[in-house]
């Protein structure tokens, strides 16, 4: 039985006419014709009833459609992950843009440039549900956030990125209040995250290291609106180093504690295609390499 023509049978019976269904198959009448003759034979099965008005199907004939649908869908199914699996393509989705200078992807793209990798920008409810629906191969995000926590044990995670980050506020709020303590203490925190664990978390580590903390919380979707605010000396907010450099008006303070981020590949430990399995390894290696 060839399944990449089993779609001539559903056609014939559910149009219930042999030379309708051949016209929207693509095929000649006397094609259709031979097809349905073949597959009765080769099922020992008669599957319609023909008379000069009509064309319908026998009982078993009804059994057999319904069956081979399932197995139909099964079988298409199986095509597509065995093409993801063979797929010369990663999509990943990244859920900050505070941070982008991923060496470890970058080397690997150097290594395999005949992998094709995309890069999708959206918001964490997006890329857990695509994650899931495997539209996303993986995507990257601090360890800080926890929205994928509850799949964590269907998911694996590797390191990419230590990253240094600083209390970061305008020079006006500094001349303002004097201290990054008072700064702190008397503004709100401005960040993309939206977790209020996360906000709680920096609220009990910036208390233990500066004796204050925020009261209120400024959330924003992009980083360009989180700059403007700071600028506007709106608030303070925890911020990479190197995103604040060439900004002049804005003043960086060293924070301690357990704000230093490590950004991680996030990915479903089934079914991974080749791609993937090429970009872990890689990522294990270089690793391993910086543990030496």
């Amino acid at each position: 039985m060839d399944l990449n023509k089993i779609h001539y049978f559903f056609r014939a019976a559910e149009l219930k006419n042999f030379t309708k269904a051949a016209q929207e198959c693509h095929i000649a009448q006397t094609t259709m014709s031979k097809y349905i003759s073949t597959l009765e034979q080769e099922l020992h099965l008669k599957l319609f009833i023909r008379d000069q008005k009509s064309l319908m199907l026998t009982s078993q004939g009804q059994r057999f459609y319904e069956g081979m649908k399932d197995i139909s869908l099964q079988y298409q199914g199986l095509c597509q992950k065995l093409m993801k699996n063979e797929s010369r393509e990663l999509h990943i989705g990244v859920a900050t843009t505070d941070y982008t200078d991923f060496k470890i992807i970058e080397s690997f793209e150097k290594k395999y440039p005949s992998v094709y990798v995309s890069y999708v920008f959206s918001d964490e409810e997006k890329l857990l549900m695509d994650l899931k629906s495997s539209k996303l191969d993986a995507f990257i995000c601090p360890d800080m956030l926890e929205f994928y926590h509850s799949i964590r044990e269907q998911v694996e995670e590797l390191s990419l990125a230590r990253i240094k980050v600083s209390l970061v506020c305008s020079k006006k709020l500094i001349d303002r209040y004097h201290t990054i303590e008072n700064v702190i203490s008397h503004v709100p925190f401005i960040t993309k995250a939206k977790e209020e664990n996360y906000h709680n978390f920096c609220k009990e580590d910036l208390y233990s290291q500066f004796h204050q903390t925020f009261h209120d919380t400024i959330v924003v979707k992009e980083f360009p609106k989180q700059l403007l605010l700071l600028s506007l000396s709106h608030g303070f907010s925890i911020l990479p180093e190197e995103k604040i450099r060439a900004e002049e008006n804005l003043l960086s303070f060293e924070a301690g504690g357990r704000f230093t981020e490590t950004e991680k590949l996030i990915c479903m430990k089934s079914n991974p295609s080749e791609s993937l399995r090429l970009l872990l390894k890689h990522c294990r290696m270089a690793g391993n390499e910086k543990k030496c």
